[in-house]
């Protein structure tokens, strides 16, 4: 089985899941229309589309997929290279989707956002979602999907920690983030970079695994 067979497999896996979420996405573009907030509808579309990639890992988990792939000829960076691109793959078909309804919406809906803090939300969001995605990889991979669910529910919470800071130091980090703000094109390519890193210790730890 090449790279283009685990991803397929991958994606025959999680085709259900994708069903069940349109219904959602439907939902959530209706209300993207209603409350004029094209960021809305581009994060959720993000987030979802993702992280498919951790639903992958958990339908192996349940079928016992790992220990039937480690009797083929495939090697094991292979198993775990092939959720990464997939998860860069669903991001991107994720965009493809997105962009196009985000910009009518920004296009023909008066009070939102200008082009230019458009384009640093969508750096911002694109990169956090390839941050935590480097982060919950490793740990279902070594976890199981148990325990990966108890950091996926913890790190769910970050967004409202954040937030809150953000209010209380609201003068510090507008002056950061002007600072910052030319250089916010580089986001995503840091945030590849440190997805590249994530998929290195990923490999590592399934290496050391037992089926």
């Amino acid at each position: 089985m090449s790279m283009v067979g685990l991803i397929l497999k991958d994606l025959m896996t999680i085709q259900r899941q994708i069903k069940t979420q349109a219904f959602l996405l439907i939902f959530f573009l209706f209300m993207s229309f209603i409350v004029q907030q094209g960021s809305m509808l581009f994060s959720l579309v993000i987030i979802l589309v993702t992280f498919q990639a951790i639903t992958a890992i958990t339908y192996d988990e349940q079928s016992g997929w790992d220990k039937y792939a480690n009797t083929l000829p495939i090697s094991k960076g292979d198993i775990v290279l092939s959720k990464y691109i997939l998860s860069i793959l669903l991001m991107i078909m994720g965009l493809i989707f997105a962009l196009p309804i985000v910009w009518i919406i920004l296009r023909f809906t008066p009070n939102n956002l200008a082009p230019e803090e458009f384009f640093l939300t969508f750096n911002l969001i694109v990169t956090l979602a390839i941050c935590i995605l480097a982060i919950l990889l490793p740990i279902y991979i070594k976890f199981g999907s148990i325990k990966g669910k108890m950091v996926l529910i913890a790190i769910c919470f970050i967004p409202g920690f954040l937030f809150g800071l953000i209010n209380k130091q609201s003068s510090d980090m507008f002056f950061v983030l002007t600072n910052i703000k030319q250089f916010m094109f580089l986001a995503p390519i840091a945030g590849l970079l440190i997805l590249w890193l994530s998929s290195l210790i990923s490999t590592a730890i399934y290496k050391q695994k037992e089926f």
